[in-house]
């Protein structure tokens, strides 16, 4: 079986408005964080790897921590329009409702950059990474459970939320998607049936 690939280019969103040159940026960026980690990556690098003079990144992206934020970025923004939160910041809204199909469908179409950023701690840990992350954990979890947030959906919800990135990760590369998105639909459903289970106990 062959994967098929499902993501557009890194860091490109529909309306990002980002130049090809700053997209080749982006693309030789996420490479060399897959190959070295963010330490080990440098503007000059990406330059070399492009064929390009360093001032030629330097004019689309001053820093690596614009380049990261940029890989993250569409990501970012796709699960706020998921959530119907575009608008309105980074709060959790329990109760709003997406299936659990439909957010496997979100992480296959980021599955790349998923992976590096599971890989280096390094990147998780920037500032610019850090506080996105927290609050982005708590949407999900928003999304996926329902209901208020208490202790019981905060672990349930963690939980669910690693299994579903870690079976992604650990997933053969030579499986198809159709058969990786029908699994982790599968395993995200059991987990939240069992969420709900474990809520009905707590209630009795």
């Amino acid at each position: 079986m062959t994967s098929t690939p499902t993501a557009a280019s890194p860091g490109q969103a529909p309306g990002s408005g980002r130049s090809p040159g700053a997209q080749r940026v982006l693309g030789a960026a996420l490479d060399l964080f897959s190959e070295h980690g963010f330490e080990g990556t440098s503007l000059q690098g990406i330059a070399d790897r492009l064929g390009v003079t360093k001032a030629a990144v330097y004019y689309h992206f001053h820093t690596k921590d614009e380049i990261l934020l940029a890989l993250v970025q569409p990501a970012i923004d796709e699960l706020l329009m998921l959530a119907g939160e575009k608008d309105s910041g980074l709060r959790p809204q329990r109760g709003r409702g997406m299936d659990v199909a439909g957010y496997v469908d979100y992480l296959l179409r980021h599955r790349r950059v998923a992976a590096y950023l599971t890989r280096d701690a390094t990147a998780m840990s920037r500032p610019v990474l850090v506080e996105k992350g927290a609050q982005l954990r708590g949407q999900v979890e928003a999304m996926l459970l329902g209901g208020d947030a208490d202790d019981l959906s905060t672990l349930w919800g963690s939980a669910t939320l690693q299994a579903l990135a870690g079976a992604l990760m650990a997933a053969p590369p030579d499986v198809s998607e159709t058969w990786l998105r029908e699994e982790l639909t599968d395993l995200g459903m059991h987990l939240l049936a069992g969420y709900r289970k474990a809520a009905r106990r707590r209630q009795t």
